[in-house]
């Protein structure tokens, strides 16, 4: 069986041509949102992969759970859009991909997390050596994920050994900016293509979301220039400072209490964030962040990884009540967040006040704290203080929803001190109306049945 590739060329975008047939050690493709750098490196691999026999594709992102939401349906969708489905097997299981029906080709693409890097050096081909190591947003890495990754392209192998990092900059102190960019630290040794894009050079790009980039300018100068122009960032006015990453030495059933937030969105995306309270201390602990994903898909991947349990009370957005009622109908107990006057202001005070440590799987809220910033005019003074710009926030929302109940309390909240205040019987009338509002959607449920049944019965 014979695949043609002859005009393979035309559904790249020319700016990714020269990355296409470039075969340094190290690749760098990075730059602003929109400009198509990952569904460019989807369908390069793609071809490798069936065209050129002897490349083995580790495709990585630095929590494991992410790459079943997002690198492993692009090549998914790529496979399909290319009508390839009779030449590559799907493994949804092991998150892989191996050529089928072509003769003396067993490449294979494996999608995998940095979360165990010792795990990596375990993962076998049955086609030889691995050659290829993609790290999708590469910024959420380490250097010494970076180094160890780099050290495991080594041995014979039909194909060069190369490694590509893609990813949208952020922060002009990231490790990457200083030694790919300033100090060229891999440079002295190691052959590096760089390759800098924007959504200006996307030929592809659907007009809705480019008129949603373009519109960021009149939001925020400096965020336009980072997030789509790809400029390294240096916000100033950051407001928060009081985090650290660092992983969530508990389990869920050690917290002292737990909460939940929902924010919701398709181009940007919906986030589900966990956060936990143990001696005093805040642990942003679990997240699920998912791009152009509507509710039910979304309702339906967290149901697979079990990221919100049914059993737990999340506070949603409540200016979508359509998408809080889908969740309620799956059987979920999300409420609206209340949303009040200075509930923002409130919200950033109370998340200030903690000693809060951020687990790496929250990448998206590592992402946001980092640019979090308030706004400004042209001359860079602040307009209102504690007047954060409404953008890139999606997760920090998350946060503030579902810390209504302790962002409200006047003074410090029970769960903190310790002592029988105010707080304490206001967490508890919260409480109270968490478990009412929880029966309410059981009875509503319930009534739904009984009229389902009802219906049954006479149509019969």
């Amino acid at each position: 069986m014979n695949i043609d590739f002859t005009e393979f060329y035309k559904i790249l975008n020319p700016v990714f041509w020269d990355a296409f047939e470039n075969k340094n050690r190290i690749r760098i493709l990075y730059g602003g949102a929109g400009s198509g750098k990952s569904y460019h490196l989807g369908c390069e691999y793609i071809y490798k992969l069936l065209v050129e026999p002897g490349h083995n594709v580790l495709a990585v992102r630095k929590v494991a759970r992410t790459c079943r939401v997002s690198i492993f349906p692009l090549f998914q969708q790529i496979i399909s859009e290319l009508n390839l489905q009779k030449f590559i097997r799907v493994n949804k299981t092991e998150l892989s991909f191996t050529v089928i029906n072509i003769p003396e080709n067993e490449n294979k693409i494996i999608c995998e997390g940095l979360d165990d890097i010792e795990k990596l050096k375990s993962i076998t081909f049955p086609g030889g050596a691995l050659t290829d190591i993609w790290i999708e947003e590469a910024s959420e890495a380490t250097k010494k994920d970076v180094d160890q990754l780099n050290a495991r392209l080594r041995g014979q192998a039909k194909q060069p050994f190369q490694m590509t990092l893609s990813f949208n900059p952020i922060s002009s102190q990231h490790w990457i900016k200083r030694h790919f960019f300033d100090l060229k630290t891999y440079q002295k040794s190691i052959p590096v293509f760089i390759l800098k894009t924007t959504y200006k050079d996307n030929l592809f790009i659907d007009k809705d979301y480019k008129d949603v980039l373009e519109g960021y300018k009149e939001d925020d100068i400096e965020f336009y220039r980072v997030y789509c122009l790809g400029e390294w960032g240096n916000f100033g006015n950051i407001i928060f400072t009081n985090w650290e990453v660092k992983i969530c030495p508990y389990k869920e059933e050690d917290f002292d209490a737990i909460y939940v937030g929902q924010d919701y969105g398709f181009t940007h995306p919906t986030v589900i964030s966990k956060i936990g309270f143990k001696d005093g201390n805040m642990y942003s602990y679990d997240e699920l962040c998912l791009f152009e994903h509507t509710n039910i898909e979304a309702i339906n991947v967290n149901r697979e990884l079990d990221i919100q349990h049914k059993g737990e009370t999340a506070r949603g957005d409540s200016a979508e009540p359509g998408r809080i009622k889908e969740w309620q109908q799956q059987g979920y107990n999300v409420i609206s967040a209340k949303k009040e006057k200075g509930s923002v202001s409130r919200g950033i005070d109370f998340l200030k006040s903690q000693k809060w440590y951020i687990d790496p799987r929250c990448q998206r809220l590592i992402q946001e704290v980092q640019i979090y910033h308030l706004k400004t005019d042209k001359n860079g003074e602040v307009l209102i203080k504690e007047d954060p710009v409404d953008i890139f926030d999606d997760a920090v929302k998350a946060h503030m929803y579902a810390l209504e109940p302790l962002s409200a309390v006047k003074g410090i909240p029970s769960i903190l001190s310790g002592a029988k205040s105010e707080g304490k019987k206001t967490l508890i009338e919260a409480k109270r109306d968490e478990r009412r509002k929880r029966r309410e959607i059981v009875k509503a449920q319930k009534r739904r049945e009984r009229e389902l049944k009802k219906n049954k019965a006479k149509n019969k």
